[in-house]
């Protein structure tokens, strides 16, 4: 009893917010020390599946930001003992932030020990470099975020450089610009819905990145498949840090364009699952099944051009790694693996695929029963309660 109490008492309440290009959805989750992060509650909003100028897609994401976040905090209060909340977090992902991984090294005539000021210094000598520009570049102007991914000590990783003695200092750094409209909304109704402080802001890649970072079920090596409604980021990583990214703008809203045509969206999406899980012979199925046969040499030119580039200088690894919307992600990730993209992988054999989950993440966050987890939510809540370990 006198743990639990303890326990709760060192508990730290923050709401977090996952924003796409189709949907929003905000979690109000508790952290505690040496624990997993507790999802308490949970929503998200969606936008209907139509047509829209970027201008309304931002104003409708929004909208139903403004709308998951005043549901989640009606949920909340709602709760017995409910506890102030602290502090609020924002993951933006695809097509509203864009990222990539910039090195810089440094070498020494003779050993030298590794300070924090020296780690600095090299990783400023990064910035300093001139970089590619291109519409898969972030925009120095828009910069949302800067962080150290990783520093090698004479080609070698190392975890705590600091103190050490090395002939070479690698650093590497992962940049994410945001969209300045999507930015100032985002700060704005986040920070009125709860009362708070202005959110912090993450990138969907560096929150991917750092929760399957630390989880033991995903491989150092990997090529990341995140796809949005609107854009699909592929992000190679080798030895856990993101080396190369590209974009593309196919998403989960495309895709059911090209499969369903001119049919109802939402029914569309749930044939392409039963399709996917062998579960229904009707004729409805059958036609969903003509229609995924035309298009996926289409989808296989998008993806296998995007991979292309990427594998340009050096092969993509054979794990697969996709977070995608439930709906679409087993029948993605037989495409995937199904599809033949062995001349980019450094084994020349398919794509093993992987589904981002709750259930691959669950020792770092937890749903109460009854709760059906929700993959976004679940990855943007693991990511604050590494952060807040590491505090």
């Amino acid at each position: 009893m006198f743990s639990l109490r303890s326990a709760h008492k060192r508990e730290k309440i923050v709401a977090v917010a996952d924003i796409g290009s189709g949907s929003a959805g905000v979690a109000i989750i508790a952290i505690s020390p040496d624990l997993p992060a507790r999802v308490i509650v949970a929503e998200r909003s969606r936008l209907p599946f139509e047509e829209r100028s970027v201008e309304a897609t931002i104003a409708g994401i929004t909208a139903q930001l403004s709308s998951a976040g005043e549901k989640a905090l009606a949920a909340y209060a709602a709760t017995s003992g409910a506890s102030p909340i602290s502090a609020a977090y924002a993951v933006i992902r695809a097509p509203w932030t864009r990222s990539k991984t910039i090195r810089a090294m440094s070498k020494f005539p003779e050993e030298q020990q590794v300070t924090d000021a020296l780690i600095t210094e090299t990783a400023r000598a990064a910035f300093a470099a001139p970089g590619e520009s291109g519409e898969d570049e972030p925009d120095p102007a828009n910069i949302l975020e800067t962080s150290i991914v990783r520093v090698e000590l004479n080609g070698y990783p190392t975890a705590r450089p600091k103190g050490k003695y090395a002939h070479t200092l690698g650093v590497s750094i992962l940049v994410s610009d945001c969209d300045p409209r999507v930015r100032k909304n985002v700060v704005e109704t986040v920070s009125r819905i709860f009362a708070c402080p202005p959110p912090s802001l993450r990138s969907g890649t560096r929150a991917l990145l750092s929760v399957l970072r630390e989880s033991p079920t995903f491989p150092d090596d990997c090529l990341i498949v995140n796809m949005t409604s609107n854009a699909t980021n592929l992000i190679v990583v080798t030895g856990g840090t993101a080396v190369r990214h590209t974009r593309i703008p196919e998403g989960v809203r495309s895709i059911v364009k090209r499969i369903g045509g001119t049919g109802l969206p939402e029914e569309t999406l749930t044939l392409i699952r039963m399709v996917a899980h062998d579960q229904c012979e009707h004729e409805a199925c059958k036609a969903t099944s003509a229609a995924i046969a035309r298009a996926e040499p289409e989808l296989a030119r998008i993806f296998g051009e995007a991979m292309g580039r990427i594998a340009a200088t050096e092969r993509l690894p054979n794990t697969l790694i996709l977070a995608v919307q439930e709906d679409l992600a087993p029948w993605l990730s037989q495409f995937f693996s199904r599809i033949d993209f062995t001349q980019f992988t450094v084994t020349t054999q398919p794509f093993e695929a992987v589904m981002v989950t709750h259930k691959g993440i669950s020792d770092m966050i937890t749903v109460p029963a009854g709760m059906t987890p929700d993959p976004g939510l679940s990855v943007a809540g693991a990511l604050v309660n590494i952060e807040s370990r590491n505090d």
